[in-house]
């Protein structure tokens, strides 16, 4: 079972305002996609837990540009099914195999169109899988 979000519950009740400056002040990766999966803001925290700058992948395709490790149902899935049902809060522990070694993460999906037309992904709790023994 995973613990309660890592998210501010003032960040969750606004997620309108978060924009670069307040999400780069974040200690967790924040990554916001719009209906198309086109990434619209990506911190400075999961700039360096993904080793990707925000100039790489503004404007991209998250899963099929950025990450396509999370062309999966269980992630893109998720994604999709929020956007038709029109609401999502769901976490879940996801291991990120794209352009870096293995890592496990809590991630938390959240998508209110009421509050925000942006999808938030949260990245929190980074395991990495195997240590480099090189």
């Amino acid at each position: 079972m995973l613990a309660n979000t890592f998210v501010a519950d003032a960040i969750l009740n606004n997620p309108d305002q978060i924009n670069k400056q307040m999400a780069d002040r974040q200690s967790f990766g924040i990554i916001a996609l719009d209906s198309h999966a086109q990434v619209k803001i990506f911190n400075a925290a999961e700039a360096r837990l993904s080793g990707l700058s925000a100039d790489e992948v503004l404007g991209r395709n998250f899963f099929t540009e950025v990450a396509p490790c999370t062309a999966s149902r269980l992630f893109r899935g998720r994604f999709r099914q929020g956007i038709q049902d029109g609401t999502l809060d769901a976490h879940f522990y996801y291991t990120f195999t794209y352009r870096i070694r293995p890592i496990s993460a809590h991630v938390h999906m959240f998508f209110d169109p009421r509050k925000s037309p942006l999808f938030f992904i949260f990245i929190d709790r980074i395991i990495q899988l195997y240590e480099d023994l090189g």
